[in-house]
């Protein structure tokens, strides 16, 4: 027992050095993940029953999907990804309770510029900021539905914690900012025409790296 606590020690140590003094240039991460979506809020709109002080609000929701990243080196990395956000629509009412009025579903295609500040450490916290479009689904009952692709701007930031140089954890935040236009968007008894939704995700995940 004497001499089995000291090679577990080393094991350890072995792992934690093989994962701190990786050179990540020239590697492929793949990372799925799973998290929360808080949905944005489209803004005021004009309600054909009551003109005043109601919001349409995109609800809050599970979002999952996955990334996949090359890096050129320590610090520079492009990455793709996909999340998709299958929620609902509420009015909230001014002096009333909210009112689900159909569903609406997000699918993001974004690409990201990423920056790590870990270097070879084996902890990597991380900025990213990216573009791309989302598919937004919106799905009214007795009213006419039409899917739309529209430009979406995102931000976020998190950490990579790497436990060996293939696998990893990753724990993410990051919001998508959505231009919905001057179109109005109508539903069976509302219409608005805000031009952009705003939506916020936390997320965690597992990273494969080669």
């Amino acid at each position: 027992m004497k001499l089995r606590t000291p090679l577990i020690a080393a094991a350890f140590l072995a792992l934690a050095a093989s994962a701190s003094a990786q050179y990540r240039g020239g590697t492929v991460e793949l990372n799925g993940f799973y998290g929360w979506m808080w949905g944005g809020n489209i803004g005021h709109f004009h309600d054909f029953e009551d003109c005043c002080h109601n919001d349409l609000e995109v609800h809050d929701h599970q979002a999952y999907g996955g990334r996949v990243g090359y890096n050129f080196n320590n610090m520079w990395e492009v990455e793709t990804e996909y999340t998709q956000y299958n929620t609902h629509l509420d009015i909230d009412r001014h002096n009333a309770p909210n009112q689900r009025i159909g569903d609406i579903d997000f699918h993001y295609f974004m690409a990201y510029m990423t920056i790590n500040f870990g270097g070879t450490s084996r902890f990597v916290p991380y900025f990213t900021l990216g573009s791309g479009a989302a598919n937004v689904k919106p799905d009214f009952s007795d009213a006419f539905n039409d899917d739309e692709i529209r430009y979406t701007a995102s931000a976020g930031g998190g950490i990579k914690i790497f436990l060996n140089p293939h696998f990893a954890l990753r724990f993410d935040g990051r919001s998508y900012s959505t231009y919905l236009s001057d179109r109005a968007l109508c539903g069976p008894d509302f219409c608005t025409n805000n031009t952009w939704v705003t939506n916020f995700v936390a997320n965690g995940g597992l990273i494969f790296a080669f």
